[in-house]
């Protein structure tokens, strides 16, 4: 959950059903054994035992602990509570459900259990579930009215949202973020106005005033949905024409520009949206992935270059950082590509796709050293992953070090699932370790797995 306000950390909330700490919360990193009361000692070692192995991310082994404390103390809701957490962690959020479920019935709406509860509806995209369980944190602490807005809009409760919003504006201040959320908003139901408008009256509206900016946007929604590219361009450079101050033509005119081998027109286009203060992240990225997919990533253009340039210095966004590294890429500038991947996984360190990006292009660019570091740190959170075991053993064996990249590698062999190329791959990579180490009967048995898997594929 994306807390935009301060939580404790909870190791273990004793709420324990039958037990003299009933009630009472425990807002500590560490919980005392005299916190859970009369239990026995066998339960005590399960249950701190299981918070040991949750800590280092074994959450199985966290599991099997705390079912072991479950049969002695059918009614801790610390105990229900701490499945439901390891298994909301291992992704099983049918079971995770069930826990924090039975640990609110236990001990109550109490907040870390609606927000847990929370956290297990909104990881499945269940949002009106997670939506009537967050209206229940608002009451319990109006911090997390912050994040009811987002949820609606998930919800597709756009007009709940913008009151929301407005509310927060008048107790809070204006915020980007909501800011940026409520010109989507605006923009869905326009779209959904578009739908049901019709071409001829919208016509004979910007007839009678030219100066309307939502009918000649219906109006281009309509006419896009008919296919109709030509009709499309009049009506946005209408619209450009009639209303300079704004930028909203640039949208349509960028692409139909670009398909038609008007690049200079299309970048001029492209340029205003990146410019502009009128659209958000989320468009200028879309923009940005239509210019490379375009090609026109290639083509040497320094205002709009200097456009994506600023418009980089103004985001903090994962998905722009993966599209500014794609762009990059694409101009074969792989370090200023790297540097972005990295920008993005330093804001999501779980982001499978830039780890991988950012690890073949380190070893592309030879910086092997970056390589490791990124494999090791993305290891701790996707230890089955067979591909980061092969690149690192590929990085290990630049760097002179056979010993590490044999241990990498044949780590790496146990996590295959019938992957032959891969498997090739690994092996050919064993084969040079071995070089390395001067094991000539090793490095050609390797090299013979090679051969037969060639065979196979």
């Amino acid at each position: 959950m994306n807390r935009l306000f301060k939580t404790y950390s909870f190791i273990a909330m004793i709420f324990l059903g039958n037990l003299v700490f009933a009630q009472e919360e425990v807002f500590s990193d560490e919980v005392n054994v005299d916190d859970l009361g009369d239990v026995s000692d066998d339960f005590k070692d399960n249950f701190f035992n299981a918070l040991a192995a949750k800590a280092i991310g074994n959450h199985d082994k966290a599991i099997q602990y705390l079912e072991a404390c479950e049969k002695m103390e059918p009614e801790s809701g610390a105990v229900q509570f701490e499945l439901g957490k390891n298994y909301l962690m291992s992704d099983a959020f049918a079971k995770a459900e069930q826990k924090i479920t039975r640990a609110i019935e236990i001990a109550g709406e109490t907040e870390w259990l609606l927000e847990t509860l929370y956290d297990v509806y909104d990881k499945q995209k269940e949002y009106d579930k997670s939506l009537n369980v967050l209206e229940k944190l608002v009451k319990i602490n109006e911090n997390y009215e912050e994040l009811l807005p987002y949820q609606y809009a998930r919800a597709s409760k756009n007009q709940e949202a913008l009151a929301i919003i407005n509310k927060l504006d008048t107790r809070l201040g204006e915020e980007e973020r909501r800011t940026q959320l409520k010109v989507q908003i605006q923009e869905r139901l326009d779209t959904n106005e578009a739908r049901d408008g019709n071409i001829e009256d919208l016509e004979a509206a910007i007839a009678s005033n030219p100066k309307q900016e939502k009918a000649y946007i219906n109006l281009i929604y309509l006419y896009s949905k008919k296919n109709n590219p030509e009709k499309v361009q009049e009506v946005a450079e209408a619209l450009e024409k009639n209303l300079p101050e704004s930028d909203k033509a640039q949208l349509a005119l960028y692409k139909i520009y670009l398909e038609n081998g008007k690049t200079s027109k299309g970048i001029k286009s492209m340029q205003k949206v990146f410019e502009s203060v009128q659209f958000d992240t989320e468009t200028k990225i879309n923009v940005l992935n239509d210019y490379i997919q375009s090609g026109g990533a290639d083509l040497e253009d320094q205002e709009i270059q200097n456009a994506i340039n600023d418009f980089a210095n103004q985001v903090e966004d994962v998905a722009a950082f993966s599209a500014l590294g794609d762009y990059y890429l694409r101009r074969k500038d792989a370090v200023r590509a790297v540097s972005f991947y990295e920008k993005g996984l330093e804001l999501d360190d779980k982001n499978y796709d830039l780890v991988k990006k950012v690890a073949l292009l380190s070893i592309d660019i030879k910086d092997y050293n970056k390589a490791v570091e990124v494999i090791d740190q993305a290891l701790e959170v996707f230890p089955a992953q067979a591909l980061l075991y092969l690149l690192s053993g590929v990085a290990h064996n630049h760097l002179n070090e056979p010993d590490i990249a044999i241990s990498q590698l044949e780590t790496g062999l146990s996590f295959l699932l019938d992957e032959p190329k891969l498997e090739s791959d690994m092996y050919q990579q064993l084969a040079w370790s071995y070089d390395q180490k001067n094991d000539t009967t090793k490095a050609a048995k390797m090299r013979s797995k090679v051969k037969m898997l060639s065979k196979k594929t």
